[in-house]
C-alpha cells in the first residue's frame, strides 16, 4: 500500500487535479488546432474526428469496465459484512447451547469482541496506527475466545455443544481474515492511469478538433469534462473502504450487537 502513489490521496484531490488537466489539455490542443484551421485539407478534419470518435469508444469501454471492478469489491465488501454478522451470530447460538458456568463469561468477550470490529469498521483506512492497534485488540479477544473453547473441549457432559461451538468460533476468525483482506482489494493503479491517460487524449483530441473547426462549443466541454470527472471520483470512492464518502453499510453488526444483548438477557 506504501509505494503506491495514487490509493493513499484525498479522492477530492485527484478529481479536482483531473478536471484542471483537462481543461489544459483541451486548451493547448484546442491552439494547436486552430493553427491548422487555414489549411486547407477536408480528409484531416475527417480522420481527426474518426479518431476522436475512437478514443471516446475506447474511453466508454475502459470506463465500463473499471467501474465494473470497483462495484464487484464494494458488493463483495458489503457481503463480507453480513457474513461476518451471521457468524458472530452462530456463534452466540451455539454458547447459549453450551452447560457452563463460563457461559456469562464467553458471552461478554464475544460482546467486546463484536465491539472492536464496529469499532474498526469506523476508523479510516488511512489511519494505520489505529486500525493495527485495533486489530491486535481483535486478535487477543480471538485467542481468550478460542481458550474458552478448549476448556469447553475438556467437559464430558458437554462435548457435542462444546464441539459446535469451537467449529463456530473457527469460521468466525476465518470469515474476520476473509474481511480483512478483502479491505486491501481495490482497481490496480496502472489501470487508473491508463484510464485517466484516455481521459486526457480524449480531451486533447475534443480540443484539437474544435480548433479545426475554429469553434469551441465551451459550455458543453466543460459539462461534459464534469461528468467525466464526477464518474472518476464514484469509481475512486467505490474502491476506497472506510475512507471516502461511498461506505459499506455496517448496520448489520449493530443489529448483531443487539442480538448479542438478548442472548446475555436469556442466560
Amino acid at each position: 500500500m506504501g509505494q503506491e502513489l495514487m490509493y493513499d490521496k484525498n479522492s477530492f484531490i485527484i478529481a479536482l487535479l483531473l478536471f484542471m488537466a483537462l481543461l489544459l489539455v483541451n486548451q493547448i490542443a484546442f491552439a494547436l488546432g486552430k493553427r491548422n484551421h487555414s489549411v486547407d485539407n477536408p480528409e484531416m478534419k475527417t480522420q481527426s474526428t474518426a479518431i476522436q470518435t475512437g478514443i471516446i469508444g475506447l474511453l466508454a469501454l475502459l470506463l465500463g469496465f473499471t467501474f465494473n471492478m470497483s462495484l464487484q469489491r464494494y458488493d463483495a465488501r458489503s457481503n463480507a459484512v453480513i457474513e461476518e454478522s451471521g457468524a458472530i451470530n452462530r456463534v452466540a447460538m451455539h454458547v447459549s447451547l453450551l452447560g457452563s458456568p463460563n457461559k456469562a463469561e464467553i458471552f461478554e468477550e464475544l460482546d467486546q469482541y463484536l465491539a472492536l470490529r464496529i469499532k474498526l469498521s469506523q476508523v479510516d483506512q488511512s489511519d494505520t496506527k489505529t486500525r493495527q492497534a485495533i486489530n491486535k485488540d481483535v486478535s487477543a479477544s480471538q485467542l481468550r475466545l478460542l481458550a474458552f473453547a478448549e476448556k469447553e473441549l475438556d467437559n464430558p457432559t458437554k462435548t457435542s455443544a462444546a464441539n459446535s461451538f469451537y467449529q463456530a468460533l473457527t469460521q468466525l476468525i476465518l470469515v474476520e481474515n476473509k474481511r480483512t483482506s478483502m479491505l486491501r482489494l481495490h482497481v490496480p493503479e496502472p489501470v487508473l492511469f491508463l484510464l485517466f491517460i484516455v481521459f486526457l487524449t480524449a480531451g486533447g483530441m475534443l480540443g484539437y478538433t474544435s480548433g479545426l473547426g475554429n469553434k469551441r462549443p465551451a459550455f458543453p466541454t466543460v459539462v461534459m469534462f464534469t461528468l467525466i470527472v464526477f464518474v472518476v471520483f464514484i469509481i475512486i470512492d467505490l474502491d476506497r473502504p472506510k475512507r471516502g464518502v461511498i461506505k459499506v453499510n455496517q448496520e448489520s453488526l449493530i443489529d448483531t450487537s443487539l442480538q448479542l444483548q438478548e442472548y446475555k438477557l436469556s442466560i
